[in-house]
């Protein structure tokens, strides 16, 4: 069993700058985190080599709200998110570096972070007596040639006591930082319990098979007319080739010998007889 625990020397509080509230109706309540240091975890390390990929989407990330008659809020948490990242592989792999994207041909893979989700509430929303803040992460991981191996959710949960905090900028910058901490927290313990990461680290981190090409559309069906085959199939509504019968009438050569035939009728017969007699 992997137990974790925190460096005592790091400093247990996340230093963080309030931009402060605009004045005035419509104002908009901003918090960023922009700077501070994130404990580093102490723990025995999983055996991997991972770049660490955050793209702009990560380390700009702001979640915006607006409560009913409390206003606009934006949350910062992108600018908080390298330090958070580079202090979680220091603690947990064995080398990790800040890569560019999902390949890093000299490490063993790569490990992409995304904020999926934030929530937050306010004591008078809820009728507690804290402030709460909700964060999901959604984690992909790639081989050394960036293809994928799987991905996995961390939900992340922190609150801060009303009667703790003086105002309400206050207490939900200390929620969101217990939301920062609790996600370290939650992934350095299950890191390498999550079945993506225990079966590719157990398998010798192979590299992913490739997805294998899509096969061709097949040629669009014709549009021309029916041939005889197709249209005398079962359940077939076109009409089926025209074929001449016995009763069709006789054109050309048949209409003329057909009139010869009837020159000699039966009646002039029996005329030629009753003269004979």
């Amino acid at each position: 069993m992997t137990v974790s625990i925190w460096r005592a020397a790091a400093p247990c509080v996340l230093l963080c700058s309030l931009t402060g509230l605009l004045a005035g109706c419509g104002g908009t309540n901003r918090l960023e985190v922009i700077e501070g240091q994130f404990p580093v975890p102490v723990m025995v390390k999983a055996p991997v080599r991972l770049g660490i990929y955050l793209d702009e989407d990560l380390t700009n990330f702001v979640h915006k709200e607006t409560i009913e008659s409390k206003g606009k809020w934006e949350v910062s948490l992108g600018s908080a998110q390298r330090e958070l990242f580079n202090n979680l592989g220091t603690g947990i792999f064995e080398d990790h570096r800040f890569v560019e994207g999902t390949s890093a041909p000299q490490m063993d893979g790569v490990l992409k972070p995304t904020i999926r989700e934030v929530q937050f509430s306010l004591p008078s929303q809820t009728r507690s007596k804290y402030y709460e803040v909700w964060v999901r992460y959604d984690f992909e991981l790639f081989d050394k040639a960036g293809t994928k191996v799987g991905q996995w959710v961390l939900p992340a949960y922190g609150k801060a006591s009303e009667k703790d905090f003086g105002n309400k900028m206050s207490g939900m910058q200390a929620a969101a930082i217990a939301a920062c901490r609790d996600a370290m927290a939650f992934f350095s313990l299950n890191f390498q319990r999550e079945k993506v990461v225990y079966d590719w680290i157990k398998a010798g981190k192979p590299l992913q098979p490739l997805a294998p090409p899509a096969s061709p559309a097949p040629p669009p069906a014709a549009t021309g007319a029916p041939t005889a085959a197709s249209a005398n199939a079962p359940g077939s509504n076109s009409p089926g080739p025209v074929v001449a019968s016995a009763s069709a009438a006789p054109t050309g050569r048949q209409a003329d010998a057909q009139t010869d035939k009837q020159a000699d009728t039966p009646a002039d017969t029996q005329t030629d007889k009753g003269g004979q007699q």
